[in-house]
């Protein structure tokens, strides 16, 4: 069974339950680590973290370490995986583990000692975005990056919007609060 490290001054974070009922995450973090502000509303993930992953569907379990600079996305360090059943991990186990999905829930754990992300379900109002809507946008497409999600289809989900409107939102609110990645000075190559 994997366990995270009884660590001097380890402090739990939680356990997640809302992203996926297809895993359970612990997130552990050293007690004094650094709380790294990211995006335009100062929202922040640690620098680094530990999460342990159990596969609800799967006899899987994965203690992931990562860290975070508040530039880039998350950068996992280190995977480790053990099967439940004792038997070998074989090649099959390592496509289930589904690192770029569970990364998202990884994030949105670690996310919980600070202030967290922000998501909205649907619109208010028709028309073009207002400056909350934009500002919600931006924290949503930070949280996406950073977490090795999807932002332009978050935001189209999020919005209800098509893609070529959510292309134009993201461009908007790139202009106002900076976005990450490919859409951090560039009109093209929508993320």
């Amino acid at each position: 069974m994997i366990v995270i490290p009884d660590l001097k001054g380890v402090t739990q974070i939680g356990t997640f339950a809302g992203m996926s009922q297809r895993w359970k995450v612990l997130v552990k973090q050293p007690e004094g680590v650094e709380l790294v502000q990211y995006g335009p509303s100062g929202d922040t993930l640690p620098a680094k973290f530990t999460a342990a992953v159990e596969y609800v569907e799967h006899p899987l379990q994965a203690l992931i370490t990562a860290s975070f600079d508040g530039a880039e996305r998350v950068k996992v360090e280190s995977v480790m995986v053990e099967r439940t059943d004792a038997a070998s991990v074989a090649p099959e186990d390592m496509t289930r583990l589904q690192l770029a999905q569970v990364m998202g829930s990884v994030v949105w754990e670690a996310s919980n000692s600070g202030r967290g992300a922000l998501y909205q379900g649907g619109r208010r109002h028709a028309g073009p975005p207002d400056d909350q809507e934009l500002l919600t946008l931006a924290r949503m497409y930070w949280f996406e990056y950073v977490s090795w999600g999807k932002p332009r289809q978050a935001v189209m989900s999020a919005f209800e919007v098509s893609r070529m409107t959510a292309n134009r939102w993201i461009r908007q609110a790139r202009d106002r609060y900076g976005l990450p990645g490919r859409h951090a000075g560039n009109d093209k190559d929508v993320v």
